[in-house]
């Protein structure tokens, strides 16, 4: 059995975990992510967000280590860098938007 300090150090971690994927629009990003990378205007295209707020969003997966980002030229590509957030995200999926 783990220790009480354990414990509350793993559900810190997991509690921060979700509380960064479960903004409506960065789960948007990683929904879309789980099938490939794409470029930001990809992404962006797919919000109502103003870019500078969008971008915030990514500053916060990115930050968390749920994001992967390319440049290629002027083009900056988005990939998912956490493989726990496609298989959490597919088993959320069958859940609830079945």
């Amino acid at each position: 059995m783990q220790s009480h300090e354990v414990l509350h150090e793993q559900a810190s971690v997991v509690s921060d975990y979700l509380k960064t994927i479960a903004h409506p629009d960065r789960l948007v990003v990683l929904c879309l992510l789980c099938d490939g990378e794409m470029s930001v205007g990809e992404l962006l295209a797919h919000s109502n967000k103003s870019q500078s707020a969008f971008s915030q969003h990514l500053k916060v997966l990115r930050e968390q280590g749920l994001v992967a980002v390319r440049k290629q030229a002027q083009t900056v590509f988005y990939s998912l860098a956490d493989t726990r957030v496609k298989s959490l995200l597919a088993s959320l999926q069958q859940q609830f938007c079945n």
